[in-house]
């Protein structure tokens, strides 16, 4: 690219949708040079991917997606990149099989990654523990190994990553800073459809009885620490009984509500966990905690077989 201007790297896995915009929007924002480019990759990653998961199905349509991305703001200095296959040079040559769907197919649940894939990235430390990390143990490395060959690939200095994905963004900004990546990573806030479910390319799969099982224990969810100040102020002691420790406070309190919101409606909980903003760690109490406690930010995934609470409610 011309000299002093730079390329700021959009990665998404197509599918793409209103909270995708939001973050070619945002790249548009951080564009201050004349000549600074925006590259929106497009690459469903099989590292990331376990046999057991929906690599086969996941949506991919690039004629749509290019033609949602032409009508941004932001087409002035736009590439679009969709590589049809970034691990090809590691894997034997093959005829019968393609490489993408041996990688995402030769890796056991458990495994972090898969064998034939010689380089890559492990995430190590305690933001890749616990969390999404715990069912999905293979995750993080796929991710982390196909954004750094991106990073490379597309000679990146700046990077755009949703909020949707806390505790990805989190990773990825570590690995940036443990390997010397030259890159800068911003993000963009998550972007919540009308009936408050995160944006998703996966939301297309679901069912309407799992959409709304999804969408309906979200209100609940949002608002279940004020709505547990409220039943504590509320609460009628004896006069010389001492006051209990409001409920609200108590992170644990916190997190059966919402998981007990979500139950009901029908979802299946993967976990609840209220963590630290930055370290991700679980913290014991919400007490003068900055985050917006009537809205914590937090993410759902919704799968085609139903919906799936994973939220980590940061402060």
């Amino acid at each position: 690219h011309a000299r002093g201007a730079r390329v700021i790297l959009v990665p998404t896995m197509g599918g793409l949708h209103a909270g995708h915009i939001s973050l070619i929007d945002h790249a548009a924002s951080v564009c201050a040079n004349e000549g600074d480019a925006i590259v929106v990759s497009v690459y469903v990653n099989p590292a990331q991917f376990a046999p057991h998961e929906d690599f086969d199905t996941y949506p991919r349509n690039l004629d749509d997606d290019v033609r949602l991305i032409a009508e941004t703001k932001a087409t002035e200095h736009l590439a679009v990149f969709a590589p049809q296959d970034m691990y090809a040079d590691e894997e034997e040559d093959d005829d019968n099989v393609q490489p993408n769907a041996r990688l995402a197919a030769e890796r056991d649940a458990d495994s972090a990654m898969p064998s034939t894939l010689k380089t890559h990235v492990v995430p190590c430390g305690s933001l890749a523990a616990g969390l999404c990390a715990e069912s999905r143990p293979h995750f993080f490395g796929g991710v982390c190994t196909v954004v750094l060959k991106l990073f490379n690939v597309t000679s990146a200095d700046v990077a755009v990553f949703g909020e949707k994905d806390f505790q990805q963004l989190c990773i990825v900004r570590a690995m940036v800073r443990h390997l010397d990546v030259p890159v800068r990573v911003e993000s963009a806030p998550l972007v919540r459809d009308d009936d408050l479910l995160a944006l998703s390319s996966r939301n297309r799969g679901l069912s309407e009885d799992a959409r709304l099982a999804a969408s309906s224990s979200l209100p609940v969810s949002m608002l279940s620490v004020s709505a547990a100040a409220e039943a504590d102020r509320a609460l009628t002691l004896p006069a010389d009984a001492p006051p209990p420790p409001p409920t609200w406070e108590v992170a644990s309190c916190l997190e059966a509500r919402i998981a007990k919101a979500c139950s009901e409606a029908g979802g299946e909980v993967d976990y609840v966990t209220a963590v630290d903003r930055e370290t991700l760690q679980p913290i014991g109490s919400v007490k003068g905690c900055s985050a917006d406690i009537e809205l914590p930010d937090g993410w759902t995934r919704a799968l085609p077989e139903g919906a799936r609470m994973c939220a980590a409610v940061v402060y």
